[in-house]
């Protein structure tokens, strides 16, 4: 690689998340070729901001440089030969490492040591990669400077012919040093033995072990220190010294000590524990972290300890200090502004100002997560945060991408079908076999599965799904009217002609935002807002609002009578439209109750923005799967209880709505 033509790459990440590229050398090239003909096509439009223009440009500059930088090291890599000698395969690694590493020296050393094997072969790639990964994991560097008066650390082996003043070799416990010996069940060492060849057997890797020990011992000059972990911090429980570390007691102090004798002295010495892991000695520890929890542990079992004594804790750092305050206030029973947004500050509330209900619209998903926490709402809502996009190959369907899936075969089915309603089951089942095929062939590229035969299965269940819902589709008195429905969205290649690109103004100053999956009319002419669930069946028959959890099929059907003025709208439905909800259909009336509490809901959810209140309150079990959890972190719903409760009555209160 020539020195100054790599171009940004810290950008690259997110401009290989949006272009979706997991795959072979021609899948690159076409993702990164729809990338930029999406950029381009935005470059293009009329009026945008120059700050845009600007970022674009970058994005394009951006792009082009990861084009130049990966598709010529994907042709290295698809022209490698399937088997060839190591010489060759030295030559063909020894350009792709300079090619993609800016500085290669450290693998061409590597590659040189292996000079000698040149003419073995022919081996495949998997081989070579066996025998290289291990040492391009662990590849050395020696230090510029001169080691002498330097602290050294490295394994055992890199000690061979150096001597220092005093070793440290920690690990003397048993499955770590020495580690467990298992025989090879297709070779034992009784074969092994008899076949001969110097084959290595358990007893040759026992000596290799006795021989790192002594290596170990025999650099040290003045002193030797031998430790042992005493504690399994994966499993819960303690280890045991080795057998090593007893053999070096014995030839100390003339005498085997148990096992018992050596743990009471670990413990003795060094009282750590899982639970609170550091010495009751502060000046035993040894670093800041142990120290820090040595003084508190003082401080908790001493009841007359000295005022001030962890005042530093304070003083030393000032993120560590700023996390203290904050931690202390969560735990305080008055809210204040480390509980989300609380208490907000004058410049805060006018930040707010063009989020509330009139000045801007919202999703009724949104909303629904004011009800769930509204700290949540506020998050996703207004800052507009999301979890973070990690590309890599599926193994199986997730559930949002499978409901996204049978959404987008819902739609095409029933936009195709249009216009010749009703149809024969024949006719209707052929046609979902048929969309079905040809949106999961457009998944199927997006997503790039690792395993065929699970993506099929996957498919298949689909399909089963998918059949069973027109055959109930068909079987119903009520026709398919109006499919993907937006309003208050852009323009998008899915949604019903009779959308509008303005929000729909309900009651209590909402503008209201989303699209219906289904509009169906009944056999007298009225109509019901139909939402696709594929998931499992949350609503009871007798749910409305569900305490805020499930406001889209009521906002929905408030929202139908925006769009169709004059129409008599029956309510909403929720539809789950799979086996795993049973095929239920939950129809919520929109009555007179329906749309007092739809007034309450929405003047609750304005109120809190108004006032800027909107606290991590999470309702139960809302943390388990929150996507914020690491901005939170645990516990909530248990701290949001030692909270004063007078200012979270009206959240109570939506969230007691049936």
């Amino acid at each position: 690689m020539v020195a100054g033509t790599l171009r940004a790459p810290r950008y690259w990440e997110k401009l290989l998340s949006d272009a979706a590229v997991i795959g072979g050398r021609e899948r690159w090239r076409q993702r990164l070729d729809g990338l930029q003909n999406q950029l381009l096509l935005q470059r293009r439009a009329p009026d945008l901001e120059e700050r845009r223009v600007s970022q674009l440009d970058r994005d394009l500059a951006d792009l082009q440089a990861l084009r130049d930088f990966a598709l010529p090291l994907l042709d290295r890599l698809a022209a490698l030969p399937e088997a060839a000698t190591w010489g060759e395969w030295l030559t063909w690694l020894s350009g792709l490492a300079g090619a993609a590493l800016r500085r290669p020296d450290r693998v061409a050393a590597l590659f040189s040591e292996l000079a000698p094997m040149e003419t073995v072969g022919p081996v495949s790639l998997r081989e070579v990669k066996r025998v290289l990964t291990e040492r391009l994991l662990e590849l050395t560097r020696t230090p510029d400077h001169r080691r002498f008066g330097q602290l050294f650390v490295g394994p055992i082996d890199a000690a061979r012919g150096l001597s220092f003043e005093v070793v440290f070799a920690p690990g003397l416990a048993e499955r770590i040093f020495p580690q467990k010996v298992r025989e090879d069940p297709v070779a034992p060492d009784r074969e092994r033995k008899r076949i001969g060849h110097d084959l290595v057997t358990d007893d040759d890797r026992r000596d290799a072990e006795r021989l790192q020990l002594k290596l170990a011992v025999g650099a040290a000059r003045r002193r030797v220190v031998l430790s042992y972990p005493r504690l399994d911090a994966h499993e819960g429980r303690p280890r045991v010294p080795s057998f090593y570390a007893l053999d070096v007691l014995k030839a100390c102090e003339g005498r085997l000590p148990t096992y018992e004798e050596l743990s009471l002295r670990a413990e003795t010495q060094v009282d750590a524990r899982i639970g609170w892991p550091a010495p009751r000695d502060a000046a035993l520890a040894i670093d800041e972290a142990e120290r820090d929890l040595s003084v508190l542990g003082t401080l908790f079992r001493e009841k007359h300890s000295q005022p001030g004594t962890a005042r530093y804790l304070m003083e030393v750092n000032e993120s560590l200090s700023r996390a203290l305050r904050r931690r202390y206030q969560r735990f305080h029973r008055a809210w204040s502004r480390a509980d989300g947004l609380a208490l907000p500050s004058p410049e805060a509330k006018a930040a707010l100002q063009p989020h509330r209900l009139e000045s801007r619209s919202f999703s009724a998903t949104a909303l629904q997560h004011f009800s769930a926490c509204p700290y949540r709402f506020y998050l996703s809502a207004i800052l507009r945060l999301s979890p973070r996009e990690e590309l890599a190959p599926i193994e199986e369907l997730d559930p949002l991408q499978r409901g996204s899936m049978v959404h987008e075969v819902q739609y095409e089915v029933l936009t195709e079908l249009r216009g010749t309603w009703p149809v024969s089951l024949e006719v209707g089942l052929k046609k979902v076999d048929e969309v079905l095929e040809r949106v999961a062939a457009r998944y199927r590229d997006e997503l790039n599965p690792v395993i065929d035969r699970v993506w099929e299965d996957g498919i298949d269940a689909m399909r089963a799904d998918i059949r069973e819902w027109m055959r109930l589709t068909l079987a119903s008195e009520w026709t398919p009217l109006h499919f993907e429905l937006a309003f208050g969205l852009p323009h998008r290649e899915q949604e019903d002609p009779k959308s509008s690109r303005d929000p729909a103004l309900l009651e209590g100053g909402l503008k209201l935002r989303g699209s219906i999956d289904l509009v169906e009319k009944s056999p007298h002419g009225s109509l019901i807002a139909t939402d696709y669930k594929t998931g499992k069946q949350r609503a009871e028959g007798s749910t409305r609002l569900g305490g805020g959890k499930t406001l889209q099929p009521v906002l929905y059907a408030l929202a139908l009578e925006k769009l169709f003025p004059g129409a008599v709208v029956d309510g909403g439905a929720l539809w789950y439209c799979t086996q795993a909800g049973n095929f239920t259909k939950v129809p919520i009336p929109l009555d007179a109750r329906s749309r007092e509490e739809a007034r309450k809901a929405i003047g609750i959810v304005g109120q809190a923005i108004d006032k800027g209140f909107l606290p991590a309150a999470p309702a139960r079990d809302e943390c388990t799967w929150c996507d914020f959890l690491p901005v939170c972190g645990t516990g909530e719903e248990r701290r949001v209880e030692l909270k004063s409760q007078a200012e979270l009555a009206a959240l109570k209160q939506l969230r007691e709505l049936e």
